[in-house]
């Protein structure tokens, strides 16, 4: 009935489960704070017990059991998930406002906030505790459904502000001695969930939350013997872990706040600063857990311990402790099997940003909090510790840490089970990136190659097995990190051996690397091979196009360029930076095994994904291609002597392919946006050494590509283009921009010399004209002392005709105006640079002359007339000419 009847019949349905939840016999008795009452003048805390107001009638249900109560919470959950999947006003306040005033008929979920969170409170506040266990759950909901939803009457807030008491009366209940063990793991995932919510934004009030985790914390800090004998071990050991989750939770998101707010100085932990101004929520929560991370830490590593050996295969159970794990016994080990599943993955995330924060290195003891890094017992990862065990170094206790969370990320990645929750996995690749965050661990996997490539065989796995999005991109990143440290590992073999050997040894150098000196990569005992296979599954899948074996296709071949989803660009864009990053891996011989395949796959998606878009503006794919394909032209291998040559004829075939993507001989690929291919070009132009690019054959036809496209109509082309070739003409060798300045610069000069045949309408025009002028100037600054006066002489009469008198000024456009303000001020700058050609073409041309002075006169008349705000400057002597330089140049 509520599948079919709920969202259209919500006030009813609501109504009815409040009623049904209202009509305990012991409700007198339950705290509930009323937003209204406080509204109206009641000030109090969130432990006054308080009545609801309607007490005086009747309720349509007289003691209902406590399983129909838990029921009718049950039903106000089910009740929200259906609205999720409904209109979207359900979860926008000003829209249902907006919708209720347009149509009273109108009933949104988002209107009965007050009430839901009414009955999760009178739910959790109950003496039963499978309705508190509801009603927590109801609460949960509620929080997560609500939490980021605005307040329309006060930016910057959300609507569950102001329950912030309601949410914290119905926690305090569950913290009490007396409390079951279950009601308490469930209000610490509430508690968790209200603090990683970020409503509560002041200190104070998360100060009173936080007390909560604290008192839950001090509860189980003496270990399963110091629990209640009430219930079963089991159930402690779920109390116990709920708690560590909790916590988990709440320093995941507060190093992560900390990092957005404090993103320039890259610290994960807090400073001095951060401690002393704590009113911020992002800085003060972290404070406020780093004050017990001492604890935290070694019970989070105590959990992880226990873990990893209960999911141990059976045929190591003798290995096992006999008396069990620090939070479970022996007994009760498949019963807190459960418990591990369901709270491992944040633990194990949180204590690698714990170890990520110290950095793997014994800090010294005045360093603040960081000392934390030193082993609480030097004979353990945790507390339980045997007596008679060898003393460990810290390097040992830290390899201990870093294999077991390492070990505990592989074993539950490679062997994916169906119902492993996204959440999970999320946690699981997160850790692995907090841990490669730091040198140590980079260290540890860039010195062990097999370690490398399992862990890149089980990313892979990870990424053919699950289509989210998100995962993928957080295995993308820990393959990048893996990467890192491989290119870390070999950049430090050659510092090392350059020390220890000298200069004599100097030519094996470059043999470090993956392919050593024969430069072959072994399938399975290759790195760089299994991550072009991991980059080419990413790749393939968005862009089946790359597949040499689909390309033969007549139907693939024939493809327009295509426009990815958002999170296929981010796919393929976080799979070429890991190519472009590859040669540095390989020795010179190595990296030119893989730059074939690297080019190709990095020009195939620039080919793919070219697409035409307004403004000129590149797709993020082509962006990302061409930032690969600059990073893959840098490379120092390019430049080393044993790989020189054959780079430098493979880099020729990969500009000839792309100069071919233009005009391709099967007539292919017509729509390919001009402006990506020119900006492939100029890369390679700019990037690669002059040898590449200044072979007669390929520089005539890259000269003639910035020709054609010059003569386009499109103005941002135009405009594009004379980036691009400002970029080329400004390079310092003369041997790469001296033939494009004299093949290109004649049609440079007709274009702008039509300003009077074709004046600018609007800004984009406009700008072209203004980019052309820059590439003149340019050109002015680079040439030869011999050249420049032709050059300037050239490039005053253009100036010149930009310019007003007094009489077109004042009725001429905004544009033109624009365009005679812009071409005075160069012109302002340019006379006494050039002071001697200046004067020499004004009395060699009286009609210039005579235009600069009339433009001149007509621009001061015009200032004067103006309002005293105008942002024009007055043209006026040395000043304004100083003015000018300030301005604008």
């Amino acid at each position: 009935m509520l599948t079919s009847m709920a969202v259209d019949k919500l006030s009813f349905w609501l109504k009815l489960c409040k009623d049904v939840l209202a009509a305990s016999a012991d409700f007198t008795a339950v705290t509930c704070v009323d937003t209204m009452q406080e509204e109206e003048g009641y000030k109090g805390d969130d432990a006054f017990v308080l009545t609801t107001r309607n007490d005086d009638r009747s309720h349509p249900f007289t003691n209902p059991r406590w399983a129909t109560r838990v029921f009718a919470a049950e039903c106000v959950c089910r009740i929200i998930n259906q609205c999720e999947n409904a209109h979207s006003a359900h979860f926008d306040i000003a829209l249902a406002q907006e919708m209720k005033k347009r149509d009273s008929r109108n009933d949104f979920l988002v209107l009965h906030l007050a009430d839901l969170v009414r009955m999760a409170f009178m739910a959790a506040t109950d003496h039963s505790d499978q309705l508190r266990l509801s009603g927590l759950e109801t609460l949960l909901v509620v929080i997560r459904q609500f939490a980021t939803i605005p307040e329309p009457e006060f930016p910057g807030h959300v609507i569950l502000e102001q329950y912030q008491a309601n949410v914290g009366a119905a926690l305090r209940p569950a913290f009490t001695s007396e409390t079951p063990p279950d009601v308490t793991a469930k209000a610490c995932q509430v508690c968790s969930a209200w603090i990683a919510s970020g409503v509560v934004s002041d200190l104070n009030d998360l100060r009173r939350v936080h007390q909560l985790l604290v008192s839950s914390l001090t509860k189980i800090q003496a270990g399963k013997e110091a629990l209640s004998h009430l219930y079963n071990e089991s159930a402690s050991t779920m109390e116990i872990l709920a708690v560590l989750k909790a916590w988990a939770e709440v320093y995941i998101i507060a190093v992560e706040r900390h990092r957005n707010l404090r993103q320039p100085l890259k610290t994960t932990t807090c400073s001095e600063e951060s401690v002393r101004n704590g009113s911020h929520s992002s800085d003060g929560l972290l404070d406020l857990v780093l004050t017990d991370l001492g604890t935290l830490s070694r019970l989070w590593l105590a959990a992880l311990q226990d873990f990893a050996l209960l999911t141990l295969p059976s045929e190591f159970a003798s290995q096992l402790p006999a008396e069990g794990g620090a939070f479970y016994t022996a007994e009760t080990s498949e019963n807190a099997k459960l418990h591990y599943y369901s709270s491992w993955a944040l633990i194990l995330h949180a204590t690698a940003l714990w170890l990520t924060s110290t950095g793997f290195v014994v800090a010294d003891p005045d360093e603040g909090a960081s000392n934390l890094s030193r082993p609480v017992t030097p004979t353990s990862m945790c507390q339980g510790s045997s007596s008679g065990a060898t003393v460990k170094s810290p390097e040992d206790v830290y390899t201990d840490r870093f294999h077991l969370i390492l070990g505990i990320s592989v074993e539950f990645l490679c062997s994916l089970r169906s119902d492993a929750t996204m959440e999970s996995i999320t946690a699981c690749l997160h850790a692995l990136q907090a841990l490669l965050d730091v040198p140590w661990p980079r260290s540890k996997i860039g010195s062990d190659q097999d370690l490398g490539i399992e862990l890149l065989n089980v990313l892979h796995r990870v990424i053919l097995t699950r289509e989210s999005p998100s995962i993928q991109l957080a295995s993308l990143e820990v393959v990048r990190q893996i990467i890192c440290a491989a290119q870390e590992h070999v950049k430090e073999k050659r510092r090392s051996a350059e020390v220890d050997d000298g200069a004599a040894e100097k030519e094996t150098l470059p043999e470090f690397g993956e392919g050593k000196d024969t430069g072959g990569l072994v399938p399975g005992k290759s790195l760089v091979f299994a991550t072009l296979e991991l980059c080419m599954c990413i790749l393939v899948r968005q862009l089946p196009e790359l597949n040499p074996k689909l390309t033969g296709s007549p139907g693939i071949k024939a493809a327009k360029p295509q426009m990815l989803s958002e999170d296929g660009s981010k796919l393929v864009s976080a799979a070429l930076v890991i190519l472009s990053e590859l040669p540095a891996v390989c020795s010179p011989e190595g990296s030119i095994s893989i730059l074939p395949t690297i080019l190709y796959l990095t020009i195939g998606v620039l080919r793919e994904t070219a697409v035409r878009l307004p403004g000129g503006q590149l797709s993020s794919t082509v962006a990302a291609s061409l930032q690969a394909l600059k990073g893959i032209l840098s490379s120092p291998m390019a430049r080393a002597e044993k790989s020189h040559t054959a780079w430098t004829d493979l880099l020729r075939s990969a500009l000839t392919t792309v100069l071919d993507c233009w005009d391709p001989a099967d007539g292919t690929h017509q729509e390919l946006d001009e402006v990506s291919l020119l900006t492939a070009i100029t890369v390679f132009i700019l990037s690669t050494s002059p040898e590449v690019t200044t072979i007669p054959c390929l520089q005539k036809r890259c000269i003639e590509k910035f020709k054609v496209t010059l003569e386009l109509k499109d103005p941002m082309v135009q405009i594009k283009t004379y980036q691009l070739l400002l970029s080329i003409f400004q390079y310092p060798n003369p041997a790469v921009s001296y033939p494009y300045i004299y093949s290109l610069v004649s049609s440079i000069v007709k274009q702008l010399q039509e300003i009077d045949k074709r004046k600018p309408e609007n800004t984009t025009e406009l700008q072209v004209f203004q980019e052309g002028i820059k590439v003149l100037e340019a050109l002015v600054a680079v040439a030869e002392e011999q050249h420049r006066a032709q050059l300037v002489a050239c490039l005053l009469p253009i100036l010149i005709s930009f310019l007003l008198d007094e009489n077109a000024l004042g009725p001429a456009t905004s544009i033109m105006r624009n365009l005679h303000d812009f071409a005075l001020q160069n012109l302002m700058h340019i006379g006494p640079q050039y002071s001697s050609v200046f004067k020499s073409v004004m009395a060699s041309s009286p009609a210039l002359k005579t235009r600069l002075e009339a433009a001149i006169k007509g621009n001061q008349e015009s200032v004067q007339v103006r309002i005293p705000t105008s942002k024009h400057t007055k043209y006026s002597g040395k000043n304004s000419s100083i003015q000018l330089k300030t301005n604008f140049l």
